[in-house]
């Protein structure tokens, strides 16, 4: 019973913050908060008739996404939205105990958001590049200009390896894969750089933002990029009201909640999907 509560209120919270985060890039910390303490919480209640396993289960899950979260959010890769999120998370699927196969859901849940995560990102991107494609095509011409010869020698590897490929069938593959995954990551750096960076007001800060450039007050440093706190947006606007600065450079990120509420739907409901990704891992390493 207490896992249907606990999946309900999960997905509600998934679909509002989905949706405050397609359309203001930003996750309010009701709703991930309002998660973390329903999850616990509901988890205690449940724990007196039906045995403390069951809050255990939740603080686990809830200490080891907030480990996770902790280091992706001191690494610059996720807002505090997100890493809220995630620990709220922890806390609805928990970990069981004592442990078994269903102790590994967590697992599952978290490899198949970075899966979710990495497509839906891509796609963003692209979709991304092309609607602000007059910001992104200069940015590509200058990267290739600055490395013509390496592109040109590329251009003939991937020739030669495509002739070859008509008689040596994995060659392609073994050749082409770093070129494409050079690419790739050039694409994306490319789309960071020239799409993803903003300028605003300091009014339009919120914790989590990530800044994009170090901030000069007369040549000095008085503020590195870095994942803005509450005490750098009350400096940077105590430095807008004196008329030090107009707007910093901050970084967009990717909508990336929507990965939680797929992610969660597969988990609930796609136990095929599970069952293979499971069948993948053993056949990788046994």
């Amino acid at each position: 019973m207490y896992e249907l509560i606990l999946a309900i209120i999960a997905l509600m919270v998934l679909v509002v913050a989905s949706y405050t985060d397609l359309k203001v890039r930003e996750v309010p910390d009701w709703a991930n908060y309002s998660l973390i303490f329903a999850a616990l919480g509901i988890r205690a209640m449940f724990s007196i008739q039906l045995g403390w396993n069951i809050i255990i289960s939740g603080i686990l899950g809830f200490t080891v996404f907030f480990l996770l979260a902790f280091i992706f959010y001191h690494t610059n890769q996720w807002g505090g939205g997100d890493s809220k999120l995630l620990m709220g998370m922890g806390a609805v699927i928990g970990i069981s105990f004592p442990f078994d196969k269903s102790s590994l859901t967590i697992l599952w849940f978290f490899l198949i958001l970075m899966f979710i995560g990495s497509i839906y990102g891509l796609i963003w991107m692209f979709y991304i590049a092309i609607r602000k494609r007059s910001l992104f095509v200069p940015n590509v011409k200058k990267r290739f200009i600055k490395h013509k010869i390496l592109h040109v020698s590329f251009a003939i590897i991937t020739f030669n390896v495509l002739i070859m490929g008509l008689v040596v069938n994995i060659a392609w593959l073994i050749v082409l894969f770093p070129i494409f995954i050079y690419y790739l990551l050039m694409f994306v750096s490319i789309v960071e750089d020239s799409c993803f960076i903003v300028k605003v007001s300091t009014e339009r800060l919120t914790e989590g933002d990530w800044l994009a450039e170090d901030v000069f007050i007369k040549d000095k440093v008085v503020l590195r990029r870095k994942t803005l706190e509450k005490d750098d947006i009350e400096k940077l606007s105590q430095l807008e009201k004196s008329g030090n600065i107009t707007h910093v450079a901050v970084k967009e990120g990717i909508p990336f909640v929507p990965s939680f509420f797929f992610a969660y739907v597969i988990v609930l409901f796609g136990g095929n999907f599970i069952a293979a990704l499971m069948g993948s891992f053993q056949n990788i390493f046994i």
